[in-house]
């Protein structure tokens, strides 16, 4: 039996919820006691040997080999069982391989009005860069789609795990474009037309940015590409137990003229409960067993 391993002494600082060291534990644990593999500084980490092994990745479906045409070896990536980086990979390639599957799932949370998946990809930024967002903005999972219409869509995913807000970094380029009003994230949200006047004073603000970056991305594709799409939704996916994108959702949602499927906040639970409501094999339902055990954190 492998070590649970050492746990982070300032979890509580961080997060004081408890959802953080909760959830390093839960990693902890699966990492010993599932895997069976040895632990590298933290109890979450896998070490250098096991993360270049696929370890931190479901085995099956090609999952590991799509991380590995998209990047080498990264320790945040291949070995941190605890930060979202590797969770799109896990959440999203599978359903690559069934888009009839991932149709019905989607299908559930856009009121039956998607026809066809066309098209999935794993951390996705329209380019070039300048005819967008002129920054590194990007999609954790990107979906395009056909609705019963027959008008085009994109869905654009963010997933979190523990993660809450961030502080700019200063004099970065985000942190430059923030305050200067005539950059693209001003003139997009004036073009795009789905915020109320008054959000803007609020919406660079560290509780709101990333969800506003991501959202105007999107939009940003439907103002330069309006002859291809026609439809944009960010969808935000997390733990019902992340109370703060619980409660950031909310109050995102707030800041909205309408929201006619503009913005989807979606826990972990739902989506799992979608994909076992629609799980079209013995294949997927061992993926979706190992999605449940690995991500949904218990109070034992």
């Amino acid at each position: 039996m492998q070590e649970i391993g050492r746990q982070y002494s300032k979890d509580d600082l961080t997060d004081p919820t408890g959802f953080l060291k909760r959830a390093r534990l839960h990693q902890s644990k699966f990492r010993a006691q599932t895997l069976g593999l040895p632990f590298d500084k933290f109890g979450n980490y896998l070490t250098k040997e096991d993360g270049e092994k696929g370890k931190n990745f479901y085995d099956g479906f090609g999952i590991f080999e799509a991380v590995k045409k998209y990047r080498k070896y990264n320790k945040p990536l291949y070995s941190n069982m605890l930060r979202s980086e590797h969770i799109p990979f896990n959440f999203f390639i599978p359903l690559n391989q069934d888009k009839l599957f991932c149709k019905n799932i989607f299908n559930d949370f856009f009121n039956f009005s998607i026809q066809t998946i066309d098209r999935i990809e794993i951390e996705y930024a329209p380019s070039p860069a300048d005819k967008y967002l002129k920054d590194r903005t990007s999609f954790d999972s990107y979906i395009e789609y056909t609705r019963t219409d027959q008008t085009k869509g994109i869905i654009g995913i963010e997933v979190k795990y523990t993660e809450k807000e961030y502080k700019l970094e200063p004099n970065s380029k985000q942190e430059k474009d923030i305050q200067d009003k005539s950059s693209k994230y001003f003139s997009v949200t004036d073009s795009c037309k789905i915020y109320k006047p008054e959000a803007i004073n609020v919406l660079p603000t560290d509780k709101f940015r990333q969800v506003w970056r991501n959202h105007l991305l999107g939009e940003s594709i439907l103002l330069t590409d309006s002859d291809k799409f026609q439809h944009f939704t960010s969808l935000m996916l997390f733990p019902k137990d992340n109370s703060h994108f619980i409660h950031a959702s909310k109050e995102y949602i707030e800041l909205l003229t309408d929201n006619n499927d503009k913005f989807i906040p979606l826990t972990y639970e739902q989506f799992f409960s979608a994909c076992n409501k629609h799980c079209p094999d013995s294949e997927f339902k061992k993926w979706l067993d190992y999605l449940s055990k690995r991500y949904i954190v218990t109070n034992d």
